[in-house]
C-alpha cells in the first residue's frame, strides 16, 4: 500500500475530525491528537496523523487515515497501561489488503505515549512477522 492522493484527503478529513470531534463519535473527556514523523518509510501502513479518544464512559477509540481506509471509521482499542507517566494502547486492523493484493488476516499497531513529554512511539505489523514498522511522533492532549 502507498501513500496516495486519496490518502492525503482522508488525513485532511481526520484534521477535521480532531477540531470537531462530535462530528465524528460522542464528545470524548480528551484525546490524543499525534503528530507521526518518518511515515514514508512505512510503506503506507503508518498514517501521519492519529488520533486517540478516550470517551467519559472509559475505553479507547482510534482513528486515523488506516482506519478510515480500511474500516471507513474508527476502531477500538485495548488500553494496555494508563499510570502517571505511559499510557499504552493496542488496536488491530483485521482482513486488510495491500495494494499489491497480499491480504493480512490481522495487522496490529501498539502505541506508547509518555505523559511528561507527549512523545509517541507507534509499532505496526502484521502478527506473522518477526520484525514491523516503526514511527514516533509528538501528542498533544486536547480537550473539548
Amino acid at each position: 500500500m502507498t501513500v496516495t492522493r486519496g490518502m492525503r484527503r482522508i488525513v485532511a478529513g481526520l484534521g477535521l475530525a480532531l477540531v470537531c470531534p462530535g462530528l465524528a463519535f460522542s464528545a470524548p473527556a480528551f484525546l490524543y491528537d499525534c503528530d507521526m514523523d518518518g511515515t514514508e518509510y512505512g510503506r503506507g501502513w503508518l498514517s501521519p496523523k492519529i488520533a486517540i479518544v478516550l470517551p467519559e464512559e472509559g475505553g479507547a477509540t482510534i482513528v486515523d487515515a488506516m482506519t478510515l481506509t480500511f474500516l471507513k471509521g474508527p476502531v477500538a482499542g485495548t488500553i494496555l497501561r494508563d499510570n502517571d507517566s505511559r499510557f499504552i494502547v493496542k488496536w488491530t486492523l483485521e482482513n486488510v489488503r495491500a495494494d499489491s493484493g497480499r491480504s493480512f488476516a490481522h495487522f496490529d499497531y501498539r502505541a506508547s505515549i509518555s505523559k511528561t513529554t507527549g512523545k509517541i512511539d507507534l509499532t505496526a505489523g502484521p502478527r506473522t512477522f518477526d520484525s514491523g514498522l516503526r514511527s514516533q511522533g509528538t501528542c498533544a492532549r486536547r480537550t473539548h
